[in-house]
């Protein structure tokens, strides 16, 4: 949560306590009239003054609870699986139990967070709650990724693949000076809405099978923006919740949101997945191509 943000909180609170303090005021005097006789047009006026003092504290209070916005978001998602059978399921997004865990996740494998990483984090997804709530609606988003600012791509792969073999690079990203040219195209802090029930590979979820339909430059066109970063630090996290690798069929996920410069002033695009040894495959496809069967894992960035 920025200054500024904090600043209008507390002066919602002043608000607030102004206005309790009028309450409390009016209340005792209220609660001092005889009940055995009709009040009077003064009784009943102060009455009503009461009663809309406390209409005015109740709308600053869910004011505020929108500024500071909920710890966890409950949504329904009601959509159809592979046999064209609609089902509905309840979401629930607990967002102080990820920070918690995300700041453990970066201490426990030397990812340096600024100090301010909470009030950062907190922010972004105080602002996006309404956004947060939709996407979880419209489009099944069940896990949340939140990622720091500006961090260094060789070191994120270095970190998030110790322990694994060796990156398989293929010649056509290794030839481009591997991870150390790639473009990312959002840099700064952002949580990031993904899938992760039933979402090891693209195949496995009908939402995600659909993009494998999709040819790289049109998911880039629709607003998907998930990063070689947010992957990395995605294939990290579920590794060690669930013992698997994503992507280990051989099919490797476009990452539309990284790229190099190619041949041209063009650009190919990332790709990445499990290389069926025990660790991670890079390549890169140019755009041109108009290939489809690559595929991507749908995502909401919000900054």
């Amino acid at each position: 949560m920025n200054k500024e943000n904090c600043r209008e909180i507390v002066e919602k609170l002043k608000k607030v306590q102004t206005l309790n303090a009028d309450f409390n005021v009016k209340a005792e005097i209220v609660l001092s009239f005889d009940t055995s006789r009709e009040w009077n047009e003064k009784e009943t006026a102060l009455i009503a003054e009461a009663g809309k003092v406390s209409e005015e504290i109740e709308k600053h209070i869910l004011e505020l609870e929108k500024s500071i916005g909920p710890d966890s978001i409950s949504a329904t998602y009601t959509h159809k699986d592979e046999n064209g059978v609609e089902t509905s399921e309840t979401i629930t997004i607990d967002f102080e139990k990820k920070l918690e865990y995300s700041v453990t996740f970066y201490k426990t494998h030397h990812i340096d967070l600024p100090d301010n990483f909470r009030e950062i984090m907190t922010d972004i997804w105080s602002r996006n709650i309404d956004v947060i709530q939709k996407s979880i609606e419209e489009q099944g988003f069940d896990e949340i990724l939140l990622i720091p600012g500006d961090l260094y791509i060789p070191d994120v792969h270095a970190k998030m693949s110790k322990g694994y073999s060796t990156t398989d690079i293929k010649p056509r990203l290794h030839s481009r000076a591997s991870f150390e040219i790639v473009i990312e195209k959002i840099k700064e802090p952002h949580i990031i809405l993904i899938h992760k029930k039933n979402a090891q590979n693209l195949k496995d979820r009908p939402e995600l099978k659909g993009t494998l339909d999709k040819t790289v430059n049109n998911l880039i066109k629709s607003g998907q923006t998930l990063t070689l970063t947010d992957y990395l630090i995605y294939q990290r996290q579920f590794f060690e919740e669930t013992g698997k690798h994503l992507d280990d069929t051989g099919n490797f996920p476009w990452i539309p949101g990284s790229t190099l410069k190619g041949p041209d002033d063009g650009f190919i695009v990332v790709q990445a997945g499990a290389n069926g040894s025990g660790g991670l495959g890079l390549n890169a496809t140019s755009p041109a191509t108009n290939s489809v069967g690559g595929g991507c894992r749908l995502s909401h960035c919000l900054t």
